[in-house]
């Protein structure tokens, strides 16, 4: 990658009143909140209405899932290069599109479980997996220093989200049915978020002259010496995965999204044998996004000041452990609340991490097909662990089976990355 690129004019850049990172962050922001629909505590909501409609088992729905999430996780690479190579702009349009288009057919394309299947391959791809990515890439790549809190705020504002829409989603589902609430969920995407990110999103600060942070631009010559040490500090992929960190943070990343994603995903029968209706979830999960967005603020401002970004990690894992611990001993109503709000420190940790540490630790440069790696592992796991929890109910009758193996197996990274250190190139 060379270090010196031709400076380009944008009216939109040149008329913005402030640093146009705070655009960036917004239209990445609502680009985060377009990704709901293809997220687990979507699906959720919907999973009872398949097993009835088409006579399918907790586990057939589960495998489905988990199926088409892992194959839709093994592309997301590719799409991390086409990020490095094309731009945010150009990329995040394709797959507002897409999905947008997904969504709306999905009111008359699912018939069965084959085309079930089909449905979660194409939302998870699209809509968790590249809307994601290409989302919060986009703001580490117009921020450094505030990278932390910057992406914090992105994640308050979903969090925020979560706790309208799912209640707003079981309304509509309940007034006009599954199907058609499809078709509100891809509208929605079309009018709003699909002209917004055309308009207004940009790939680099530095492609118009600005640079991350809205620090002061410097001669041409300081300039062209930044880009070279950003460029040296950069690590590529392959160079990345010969570091025992880099190995050790995914294996640390997988375990919340296999099994807090097996808690979300299963969260409306977890809480019927609880005893609460599918409209105690919905508000139950408004506490969680609440607390998610507390989390995020907190750990945003200081993940960058922590000894060890290794510590973040611990810390959500040990959470994580004790919100699967506190699932099957929910007696009293004041329990429910506690799991709830481990389950928002849970999610808001990993969020942050997520949004800061990769670039942290391996640069901007190559940041796209790094963060397509992890981003494939992550929804890789994501897969597993609704299929585990799917069987250990219809084996065992419970979900305690899976939740003691969640609970020893958060053990092995939580412990390991306690003693990662920053690597050094090379």
């Amino acid at each position: 990658m060379s270090t010196t690129t031709l400076t380009l004019r944008s009216r939109v850049i040149d008329r913005s009143p402030f640093f146009y990172g705070w655009v960036i962050w917004l239209v990445a922001t609502v680009g985060l909140i377009a990704t709901s629909p293809g997220q687990s505590f979507s699906v959720s909501l919907f999973n009872d209405h398949f097993i009835a409609d088409f006579a399918m088992t907790r586990t057939d729905v589960s495998g489905l899932f988990g199926l088409g999430t892992f194959i839709a996780s093994l592309s997301l690479t590719w799409v991390g290069r086409q990020m490095d190579r094309y731009g945010s702009r150009r990329v995040g349009t394709i797959v507002l599109i897409a999905f947008a288009a997904v969504l709306m057919s999905l009111s008359v394309i699912i018939t069965g479980p084959l085309t079930l299947f089909f449905a979660f391959f194409a939302i998870r791809f699209l809509g968790q997996g590249a809307l994601g990515l290409v989302s919060t890439t986009s703001i580490a790549r117009w921020w450094e220093e505030k990278r932390g809190w910057v992406i914090g705020l992105s994640l308050v504002g979903f969090a925020l989200w979560q706790g309208v829409y799912m209640t707003l989603l079981q309304s509509l589902i309940d007034t006009y049915g599954w199907r058609t609430t499809w078709i509100f969920l891809g509208v929605a995407i079309v009018l709003t978020v699909l002209p917004m990110w055309w308009f207004f999103m940009r790939d680099t600060p530095e492609q118009y002259g600005l640079l991350p942070d809205g620090a002061t631009p410097k001669s041409a010559e300081e300039s062209e010496a930044e880009a070279e040490v950003s460029l040296a500090n950069s690590w590529r992929l392959k160079e990345a995965m010969r570091t025992v960190l880099f190995w050790i943070f995914i294996l640390g990343r997988i375990m919340p999204a296999a099994f807090g994603t097996g808690l979300i995903f299963h969260q409306v029968s977890i809480f019927s044998e609880m005893g609460y209706s599918a409209e105690v979830v919905a508000q139950a999960f408004g506490i969680t996004s609440i607390v998610s967005a507390i989390t995020t603020i907190i750990l945003g401002r200081i993940i960058s000041r922590l000894p060890r970004a290794s510590m973040a990690m611990a810390f959500q894992l040990f959470i994580l452990g004790g919100a699967m611990f506190l699932a099957m001993h929910v007696t009293q109503d004041w329990m429910l609340w506690v799991y709830t709000i481990l389950m928002g420190i849970m999610i808001g940790c990993g969020g942050t991490f997520d949004g800061t540490v990769w670039a942290d630790l391996f640069g901007r440069h190559y940041l796209g097909e790094i963060r397509g790696f992890a981003s494939t592992a992550l929804v890789a796991g994501t897969s597993v662990g609704p299929i585990l929890f799917g069987l250990s109910f219809d084996t065992f009758g419970s979900y305690d089976t899976v939740l003691w193996v969640g609970i020893l197996a958060v053990t092995i990274p939580m412990i390991l990355s306690l003693f990662m250190t920053k690597p050094r190139r090379r």
